[in-house]
């Protein structure tokens, strides 16, 4: 077992309210907040994203704003679902947002609040004499405001807060702020730990474009110049911070690797900011109010390195009572990783593979938005394809990640749709959705930044997922090269809540290794970060030093299963179907059908291969007929588990 004392364990979820807040919503969100100050109890508010909202205009059919806004509506449900608030706030959200979640949530639950006078109307606000924060210092007002116990109160003439506040805690919270609603819940998240905390300037997304380049030339020779920048960045937001004084600190961030410059001195975690950054803490901690175990893990290896630990990992979680689901060799495919990965329920996945950025294509297109006017698109385009993945047998499921470059020769990054009225940007998406087969495409052959691979057996996998682990929030290990980056993004968006990779190419004997000494300290001591620490100190190649990262939350653990059984995973996969069924019945639209088929198909065969079959008669008799067609009525009692199709694969901006 491991001998890293204890560190602040996680917080209480406040129950009596949640908010779900428009994404320019910051001083609404920020001044709700200033009123829960309940110790070691974090105040859950969600983001509804602005990319989710549909355009201003009248929507084409199969509208990606509105497939994005049922999806962000379908993710916040079951967050809330999981710890039950009394009340919901609906705080400064557009018509579209809250016609979509009234249609989810229980409305016995949902209070909507537009104005600050709202606000300030609520019955549970104090008489206490508010703090007053200029409307530009909205999160340092907010931290200030904690730690005085006090509420916010917007005015121009208020003094300045300064960026930090640092007063000797046991942890420490640094979070890149952007001003957006997701950092008001890092802010009460800190404040729910006790942490010190530092507000530190934003970092943009495309500066990091060059990062697993720069990592891997760094790897390569140990040259500074490599790492110049991405370690400038850093030492910038923490000039002058004595790490060795804390426990642990936490860095939000959009992608610097804080614990490699600084060289893991203290046992460091990071997690991805973006507007799933709230859903991200309340799920963290809702699972270890209310564990849930399944006592699943789920092993995905190609088999073909010279050091594998798959075996082993499999050995180990197994005498620690998991059922242990292996794809492995031929089983390692690009369909059964979405599909188990997606639909079946673990606590636990374990990759062992190749990855990082790869190839694919350049295209330079054009279109017409709906007023008649001429664009010109330029992307990189990386495909993958699944054999058996598709609504027919005969074809083979394609997936095309998309990775924008310029708009009408202005780069993406200098966001050219915010030029244009909201429909442009659905009217661009559309286009990429209509026949492709005339589109010209310039092979790429080295790798294409934001791009990123699971190599598969005969083919690869994008990590690309709607949902993880049937909606539950499990750990990931991906020991495979290069591994972190997009990656990291995409795993933890999308219900990750926990993520450990690499930041560079790593050598065989060294992931085997690492991996042992993880799996050996988690299973002794159920705590992540202990462990993670484990894998750092077993790399004693000075090539490999500081490879690894941990995107997750300090106190995150995983619970030992008291006995081994399947009763949890049948239970998963059972509920999985009762859905995926009716909504292959009831849909009008062909897509939908065409998209659920193969996810029934997947679920009828998992449950025939681990139910006894004097049960699957019996447990399929009176299950609805494909043929058959109705509108469910969602139940509003509670607040339930639901899925719903999510957007065109791989769309990035």
């Amino acid at each position: 077992m491991d001998t890293i004392p204890l560190l602040t364990p996680a917080p209480k979820l406040e129950k009596r309210w949640a908010c779900i807040a428009g994404a320019d919503q910051t001083l609404l969100a920020a001044q709700l907040s200033s009123y829960f100050n309940e110790a070691a109890t974090y105040f859950a508010v969600l983001e509804f994203p602005a990319a989710a909202l549909p355009s201003e205009a009248v929507p084409q059919k199969d509208d990606i704003g509105q497939m994005l806004m049922r999806r962000a509506a379908t993710f916040i449900n079951n967050c809330l679902a999981q710890f039950q608030p009394d009340t919901i706030i609906l705080l400064g959200l557009p018509p579209a947002a809250q016609s979509c979640l009234q249609g989810i949530l229980p409305p016995q639950k949902l209070i909507t609040v537009e104005t600050e006078a709202e606000l300030l109307a609520l019955s549970f606000l104090t008489t206490t004499e508010p703090m007053k924060c200029k409307p530009g210092q909205a999160i340092n007002g907010l931290v200030a405001a904690k730690l005085a116990k006090r509420p916010l109160e917007f005015s121009e003439d208020a003094p300045d807060f300064p960026a930090r506040q640092l007063t000797g805690k046991k942890g420490l919270i640094l979070l890149e702020s952007n001003a957006g609603v997701d950092e008001v819940a890092i802010v009460n998240y800190a404040a729910s730990i006790d942490a010190d905390i530092v507000v530190a300037p934003p970092v943009e997304r495309f500066e990091l474009l060059p990062l697993a380049r720069q990592l891997q030339d760094w790897a390569d020779d140990r040259s500074g110049p490599a790492l110049r920048d991405v370690r400038k960045k850093v030492t910038d937001r923490i000039k002058d911070i004595d790490f060795r004084r804390y426990e642990f600190a936490t860095f939000f961030t959009s992608g610097l690797p804080y614990g490699l410059i600084l060289k893991n001195a203290i046992p460091f975690t990071h997690v991805m900011n973006g507007p799933y950054c709230g859903m991200f803490l309340a799920n963290a901690i809702a699972e270890e109010a209310y564990p849930a175990p399944i006592g699943s893990a789920l092993l995905f290896s190609l088999d073909e390195f010279s050091s594998d630990e798959t075996l082993d990992v499999a050995e180990r979680l197994e005498q620690n009572n998991f059922v242990v689901t292996p794809l492995i060799g031929p089983d390692a495919t690009n369909e059964n990783l979405t599909n188990y990965g997606s639909h079946l329920p673990y606590d636990l996945l374990h990759i062992c593979s190749h990855g990082g950025e790869t190839d694919g294509y350049f295209v330079k297109r054009d279109f017409n938005d709906r007023d008649g006017k001429p664009h010109t698109l330029e992307y990189f385009e990386v495909v993958s394809f699944a054999p058996g993945g598709g609504y027919e047998p005969d074809k083979i499921k394609v997936e095309q990640k998309i990775i924008f470059a310029k708009l009408d020769g202005v780069p993406w990054t200098q966001r050219p749709l915010s030029t244009f009225p909201r429909y442009v940007g659905d009217d661009m998406m559309q286009s990429l959705r209509n026949d492709n087969s005339r589109v010209k495409r310039t092979p790429v052959d080295v790798p294409i930044a934001l791009s990123c691979h699971i190599k598969c057996y005969r083919s690869f996998h994008q990590g690309m997922f709607d949902h993880l682990a049937a909606y539950a929030s499990p750990i990931i290990f991906n020991n495979s090269c290069s591994s972190s980056h997009e990656l990291a993004s995409s795993f933890l968006a999308t219900g990750a809540r926990c993520y450990i990779a690499t930041l560079w190419a790593v050598g065989d004997s060294t992931a085997q290794e690492a991996a042992l000494a993880f799996y050996d300290s988690l299973l002794g001591g159920g705590r992540v970060l202990p462990a993670f620490s484990a894998t750092l100190r077993s790399v004693d190649n000075n090539q490999y030093k500081d490879i690894y990262i941990l995107w997750g939350l300090h106190f995150t653990s995983l619970a030992r299963p008291a006995t081994k059984s399947d009763q949890q995973i049948i239970a998963g996969l059972a509920t999985g179907y009762d859905i995926w069924i009716r909504k292959f019945a009831a849909a009008k639209d062909e897509e939908v059908r065409r998209n659920s088929f193969p996810i029934v198909k997947f679920l009828t065969s998992e449950l025939k291969r681990r139910i006894p079959p004097e049960r699957i008669r019996q447990f399929f008799a009176g299950k609805p007929e494909i043929e058959r067609s109705s509108e469910i009525e969602p139940e509003l009692n509670e607040l339930v588990i639901t899925t719903e199709m999510g957007t065109p694969q791989g769309i990035s901006d």
